[in-house]
């Protein structure tokens, strides 16, 4: 009776420690599905001097972070409208200008299936807010990966 008591209260302990965390990726996971697809934007305050803040967008997508980088990367190279400042593919991180409006784009990954997509866009000197456009930006890149993504209320 002792012989298998001992294997089975360790046995216990062992599934109440993994359950919780068990419970725990899963709820993440639920969560991180209901949000795909959904594009969030924020504005930051005005600066000082009277220029526009920063306005921001983020999406999560189902997909590798290499892929929407390199999809992000290859739309602002044949915009003719804009020009690369800077790309860090290593780092999934690029910059755009577009007159005095500028935009930086970071692709970060949660695992190899999901990664957040992020757009900071800051206008120039008498330039208007950026947020439509980097809203926009967000929904091309959805787009041309085959994604469905909408704006989030």
């Amino acid at each position: 009776m002792h012989r298998i008591f001992k294997p089975l209260v360790a046995a216990a302990l062992l599934a109440s420690f993994a359950l919780p965390l068990a419970s725990a990726e899963a709820q993440w996971v639920f969560v991180a599905r209901k949000a795909l697809g959904r594009i969030h934007q924020m504005t930051e305050g005005g600066q000082p001097d009277g220029r526009p803040g920063y306005d921001f967008a983020t999406v999560l997508l189902d997909a590798h972070a290499d892929k929407i980088f390199s999809t992000a990367l290859e739309l602002a190279r044949k915009n003719p409208s804009v020009r690369i400042l800077m790309q860090d593919p290593g780092a999934r991180r690029l910059q755009i200008a577009e007159g005095d409006r500028t935009a930086t784009l970071n692709v970060v990954p949660f695992n190899d299936d999901v990664s957040q997509l992020m757009i900071a866009g800051h206008a120039g000197a008498g330039e208007g807010s950026t947020a439509s456009l980097v809203v926009q930006a967000v929904l091309r890149v959805c787009k041309e990966m085959g994604k469905h993504c909408e704006v989030s209320n």
